[in-house]
């Protein structure tokens, strides 16, 4: 059959905005799907690499350049789920060690040695073999300066093998799906989302300072907010 693409997903196109959120720390965002690239000494680290190539491509590249060509080192992967481990493969391909929960760390060894031959990827081109870590509870990377914290968030109802990114000096959490920031000024619920709850839990649990979420849907805000949806702030 013969058919005419219309023009505005003919010249549909993925677009990386990126704001910084500390120094060294960018937001990157302009999609469905946010990620987060962290500059190190003589690396990058990024958070999520969402979707598929098309995404995920323009995300590695945004971070390369905020980063001043250093290579991006660690990808680290919240959950399994597709939207978010869709440009997993990508991250590979380029080079990046995947950062992930030990427990979802042998599915993810199975599957990406799985052959991408129908319409090869970028991971299939590059011929690359996949490098993955895994963490139990917790992993702290250094460069002797800035710390990242990668955390397991317990008892989910979201995910199994659900993680989350603290910055102990900037104060600021990353995590995906656990909150979703609404529009400004949302009230709070009648009954507080168990998400929500769960993930305020895990803050709690573990000690962690927290002044700003980078959420990997939506937008950044104060901790605030998250307290505010779970009846703690007016």
């Amino acid at each position: 059959a013969s058919f005419e693409v219309p023009a505005l997903v003919a010249a549909a196109a993925e677009r990386v905005a990126s704001e910084q959120a500390a120094p060294g720390v960018w937001f990157l965002a302009g999609g469905s799907h946010n990620s987060v690239a962290i500059a190190m000494k003589d690396h990058m680290m990024v958070v999520e690499t969402p979707l598929y190539d098309g995404r995920s491509l323009p995300v590695l590249a945004e971070a390369r350049r905020l980063g001043e060509g250093r290579p991006v080192r660690y990808v680290v992967n919240s959950h399994h789920h597709f939207d978010h481990a869709g440009g997993l493969r990508t991250a590979i391909a380029e080079g990046a060690t995947l950062v992930t929960s030990e427990m979802a760390r042998p599915y993810f060894e199975r599957t990406f040695a799985n052959p991408n031959s129908i319409n090869p990827d970028a991971l299939q081109r590059s011929g690359r073999k996949a490098t993955i870590t895994g963490v139990s509870g917790k992993r702290s990377f250094t460069d002797g300066e800035r710390v990242v914290d990668v955390y397991y968030i317990e008892g989910s109802v979201h995910a199994q093998g659900f993680m989350m990114v603290h910055l102990p000096r900037e104060k600021i959490l990353i995590q995906a799906d656990a909150f979703t920031p609404g529009a400004p000024n949302t009230p709070a619920p009648g009954r507080p989302n168990d998400l929500h709850l769960n993930l305020v839990q895990n803050i709690e649990r573990l000690g962690l300072q927290v002044e700003r979420i980078l959420p990997l849907h939506g937008r950044m805000v104060p901790m605030g907010e998250l307290l505010t949806m779970v009846g703690r702030r007016s």
